[in-house]
């Protein structure tokens, strides 16, 4: 008998929320975080899911979470780095370009254009989009999947994985031709 893809991915996803545990907070945190845990490893194929470790899914999602935290409304918030354990929580090969933005159309065409654009090739890509509710100074209040909150703005949180970028000035450059194309959209 073999295993569902469904059974598969919860089976990671649990591991991943299992390790994430302890770090998270209040109920209110805890509430909030595992919906969006959930929901963010959702559209990923689970063979990419099963060739990283529970660790290094963990520390991208944790990661991501703590990144979008805060963020202004209309403004792309994009972070290009090479992620280490001891810093970031997960090590990979690839320098990691983290996303939170408005929703709108053609997000993953115009990132994957950029990134190609700089002669990178993309090795992964996560990207779910919420409902999200933000106080006035930006500080996240409530995400959830979008069928959950039906009349909240909609953001995406994109995570892509390039080709390891060691220099920091095309990390920058990354970064900032990221940000000025999705200022285009």
């Amino acid at each position: 008998m073999t295993v569902s893809t469904q059974a598969r991915r919860a089976d990671r996803v649990a591991a991943v929320l299992a390790l994430l545990a302890p770090r998270l907070g209040d109920d209110g945190e805890r509430a909030r975080f595992e919906p969006f845990a959930r929901d963010y490893f959702s559209q990923v194929d689970v063979d990419d899911l099963e060739e990283r470790t529970p660790d290094e899914l963990a520390g991208a999602l944790w990661s991501h979470w703590r990144f979008g935290a805060v963020r202004s409304a209309g403004a792309p918030k994009v972070r290009v780095f090479n992620p280490a354990a001891a810093d970031d929580g997960w090590p990979t090969g690839h320098s990691a370009v983290q996303i939170v933005n408005d929703d709108m159309p053609f997000l993953v065409d115009t990132v994957s254009m950029e990134i190609q654009r700089q002669g990178l090739t993309l090795h992964l890509i996560v990207h779910p989009i919420y409902a999200v509710e933000r106080d006035d100074g930006g500080a996240l209040r409530t995400i959830a999947p979008r069928k959950a909150l039906p009349q909240a703005p909609r953001e995406s949180w994109m995570l892509v994985e390039v080709d390891r970028i060691a220099d920091a000035r095309q990390q920058e450059a990354l970064a900032a031709g990221i940000e000025r194309a999705l200022g285009d959209v």
